[in-house]
């Protein structure tokens, strides 16, 4: 029987920024350490929460459920944002229309400088659009 392949999960902090940036694959296998580090993340209370899935090589329904489960838990404390840089990332999200309900960027930095959202109110503030479905060419590669 092929062995799973290790989810690591390593953690950054930028001012009142913590960053957890995840490589390997979130599935049904490894979703209970996600979220089990967004809860320890969340836990310490930052005023913004990066999950840095820029790593990630294979994303599932029940990586896909980590992450809205990290959405409640933020709200209204903690500001979430999701970094999906490539392909393997964006199309499950994309598929399911995630990116409607996620605050998603292309890149740490600009998930970082991000403007704050308005608590009351969950939509992005003007200037900063939910991201748009990009059309196949376009997506992340």
């Amino acid at each position: 029987m092929p062995r799973h392949p290790p989810l690591t999960v390593a953690t950054e902090h930028r001012g009142r920024t913590l960053v957890l940036v995840l490589d390997g694959d979130v599935d049904l296998h490894t979703a209970p350490a996600v979220r089990q580090a967004v809860e320890s993340a969340l836990s310490r209370r930052p005023w913004r929460l990066v999950v840095d899935l820029s790593l990630v090589r294979f994303l599932n329904s029940a990586g896909l459920e980590a992450l809205l489960a990290a959405r409640r838990q933020a709200a209204p404390h903690t500001d979430l944002r999701l970094v999906a840089a490539t392909q393997a990332v964006w199309r499950p999200i994309q598929i399911t229309r995630l990116h409607e309900q996620l605050v998603i960027h292309t890149s740490r930095a600009e998930a970082i400088a991000a403007p704050a959202r308005r608590r009351d109110d969950d939509r992005p503030p003007p200037g900063e659009p939910h991201r748009p479905v990009p059309s196949h060419e376009s997506a992340p590669s």
